[in-house]
């Protein structure tokens, strides 16, 4: 992040160009590199039940969709880090930084609107709107920079926001019945499927009081990188363990902090899946304290020692929102591509609405769509690369924080 500003002195441009953390890119790229993943399997294969019914499923396409469960919690995390250092290491003030959240908080809603919606669906779709991952990051950035404006301090938003991912499994058996309320907690609470004014129509997957909790969270972490490293290591390495502890007791229990509880199985291993089967919509106590506890992990291990190996999903990490939007075009692409090269249907690739439905002609082995994620990886990476350079290049450019 860059600050915003007309005609700085050197000192402060020294400060605005403030080091990255490798670590921290390290692991928002990794993070973006298994939602591939998740995406590739939605447009190659065709399950026609949920990956994690456990009654259905086959374990590696279960694990397949489990591990991506790591994304959206890590970014959202990630994204509070972010916006930590662009005030505090980046050199904006309070207002500058108030400035940038709200805008970029703003830019993150058109986003999902415009350029995400076509990639997702090939169709403008106006009587759609997406309540998806950009819409909650967004909106949280939107909350975010009211607090920042008020001048409430960052260990109070951290405090809010564990309050809200502790607590807010209370609302689990809040009434569904038709009325004002339910659209309410559609968008604050529960995702679905939520009816607007003038016939149109919200898909709220992500639902903005849990996720704007975790970026509240990660907001509160983020000044962790002001401390000498050994000690911010030490400071993440109790943190996580602390949370995987904590999920384990609390999944163990089985009374409270999921709305679907473990069960024994047949074997060792559906039991094993049957604990780790948490609820991501929304995203329960217990499925934040599973995800965030390794990112905390993964975050403390990596930091200072990204490596060679590490240095592609560093170079991820730099351009998160780009690698973003442009994964659903070349992802959607392809898909229609193999479509046409096989003589297929493609109606299915124009879409109005969720879920995404393959026809089965259009399905690949779970095998198949691994291949196909490795394909789109290799896409992707050079014109990110190339982004991440021109980044670097560039970081005086304001604009290029919004990207």
């Amino acid at each position: 992040m860059v600050q915003a500003t007309t005609t700085p002195d050197v000192s402060s441009v020294r400060v605005a160009l403030a080091p990255r953390h490798e670590g921290v890119d390290l692991v928002r790229g990794l993070v973006m590199v298994v939602m591939v993943l998740d995406h590739t399997r939605d447009y190659f294969m065709d399950a026609p039940f949920d990956p994690t019914d456990l009654s259905r499923v086959t374990p590696a396409l279960f694990l397949t969709r489990w591990i991506t469960h790591f994304c959206a919690p890590t970014f959202a995390l990630l994204a509070g880090v972010g916006a930590r250092l662009a005030g505090e290491a980046r050199g904006r003030d309070r207002r500058a930084l108030v400035r940038f959240l709200l805008t970029r908080g703003l830019w993150l809603i058109l986003l999902e609107q415009t350029v995400v919606k076509f990639g997702v669906l090939f169709r403008p779709s106006p009587g759609l709107v997406l309540g998806l991952v950009f819409a909650a990051l967004g909106g949280g950035f939107v909350l975010l920079s009211a607090l920042v404006a008020a001048r409430v301090p960052a260990w109070l938003i951290g405090v809010a926001g564990l309050a809200i991912i502790a607590g807010h499994n209370v609302l689990d058996g809040a009434p569904t019945t038709p009325g004002p309320m339910p659209p309410l907690l559609g968008f604050l609470v529960r995702p679905g499927m939520v009816p607007l004014p003038g016939g149109m129509m919200a898909l709220v997957g992500y639902p903005l009081l849990p996720w704007f909790a975790v970026v509240a969270v990660g907001y509160w972490l983020g000044g962790v990188y002001g401390l000498e490293p050994t000690r911010r290591r030490t400071v993440l390495t109790w943190t996580a363990l602390a949370a995987i502890a904590l999920f384990v007791v609390l999944r163990a229990a089985n009374v409270y902090g999921d709305p679907r509880p473990w069960s024994p199985g047949a074997d060792a291993l559906l039991t094993a899946l049957s604990f780790v089967n948490c609820t991501k919509y929304p995203p329960s106590l217990q499925f934040l304290l599973m995800t965030l506890g390794p990112a905390l992990l993964a975050l403390a291990w990596f930091d200072g020692k990204t490596g060679a190996l590490g240095a592609p999903l560093v170079t991820i990490g730099r351009v998160p929102l780009f690698f973003y939007l442009l994964q659903w075009y070349v992802i959607h692409g392809l898909a229609l591509a193999v479509a046409l090269a096989r003589g297929e249907p493609t109606g299915w690739l124009f879409m109005d609405n969720f879920p995404i439905q393959l026809p089965p002609s259009s399905s690949f082995s779970l095998p198949g769509v691994y291949g196909w994620w490795l394909a789109v990886l290799a896409l992707l990476y050079l014109p990110c690369a190339w982004f991440a350079r021109y980044k670097s290049r560039h970081r005086e450019s304001a604009w290029l924080s919004y990207l």
